[in-house]
């Protein structure tokens, strides 16, 4: 595996095989990997020739109170990671390379953006989309891989390469989950031992509530209501949100039909989670 770390290394790291028409995936993390990185890594390189994957804490998507300071950090543990998932090329940009002084270019998709996470996180999808529109536009893949577990940034994505035209494809990957249900989160560190249990519950309602959502009866509100009461006898702090979504648009929908997606972001402790099912 190489290791670059400006854009012109990469450039180059990928010149020949460019030159030959390979396919490249790109892997974008923001490091502290764990197996739902690594299952990304893995889809790229069953289908592309060269798999790109890039390390990056993007402080674009923090807010003014969030834990960009203490986000989790661990570079050579997640080189080792890299290698054994057989990524061909890791990419450590710099934040003074991806944003030089005098940088105020703003990439976003407004209407996606400032539902769901984006209410309580109104400068977190802009920051997302800034960064990777502009990572795309320079890399241009064949494909980005994506997982599932953060939905709604999915479908950002998903809208920004549509809406610039961009030529590659936006690959969508299965969240992977803990023994217990939990989805795999860098933040998953954070949890003490007394709160993985209520961790844990999130994905065990979310299982419940989407069988009853798949019941010809099924009323949308009666079941979120009873998700909701759910989830606070299971010991969550605070619940952000839980919503049936469509699953292009993310508008509320109180019709549960094939492909709607059951969207949760909830706290436990000062911990936030978020996960999603399909119905």
């Amino acid at each position: 595996m190489i290791v670059v770390r400006s854009g012109e290394e990469l450039r180059r790291a990928l010149e020949e095989a460019r030159g030959r028409g390979r396919s490249v995936g790109y892997v974008p993390t923001m490091g502290a990997l764990h197996d739902g990185h690594l299952a990304l890594v893995r889809a790229a390189r069953g289908l592309d020739d060269v798999v790109v994957a890039s390390v990056f804490v993007n402080p674009l998507q923090f807010g003014a109170d969030e834990d960009f300071e203490t986000y989790p950090r661990d570079e050579e543990r997640d080189l080792g990671l890299l290698e054994k998932a057989e990524a061909d090329i890791a990419w450590l940009p710099s934040a003074e390379e991806l944003f030089p002084a005098g940088f105020g270019l703003t990439i976003a998709v407004p209407r996606l953006s400032n539902v769901l996470c984006g209410v309580g996180r109104p400068t977190h999808f802009a920051g997302v989309t800034t960064e990777l529109g502009k990572i795309l536009i320079f890399l241009a893949p064949t494909a980005v891989y994506l997982g599932e577990k953060d939905f709604q940034q999915l479908v950002v994505m998903r809208a920004l390469v549509r809406d610039l035209g961009l030529p590659m494809a936006v690959r969508a990957v299965p969240t992977v989950r803990e023994p217990d249900g939990l989805a795999l989160s860098s933040r998953n560190v954070y949890l003490t031992v007394d709160q993985r249990p209520v961790a844990a519950s999130i994905f065990r309602i979310l299982s419940e509530l989407t069988t009853q959502l798949r019941g010809e009866r099924a009323s949308v509100d009666a079941v979120l209501a009873e998700g909701r009461q759910a989830l606070t006898r299971a010991g969550v702090q605070r619940i952000e949100y839980l919503e049936l979504v469509d699953r292009e648009t993310l508008d509320p929908v109180r019709a549960a039909e094939p492909g709607n997606r059951l969207v949760v972001a909830v706290w436990v402790g000062s911990t936030r989670l978020i996960d999603n099912m399909e119905v």
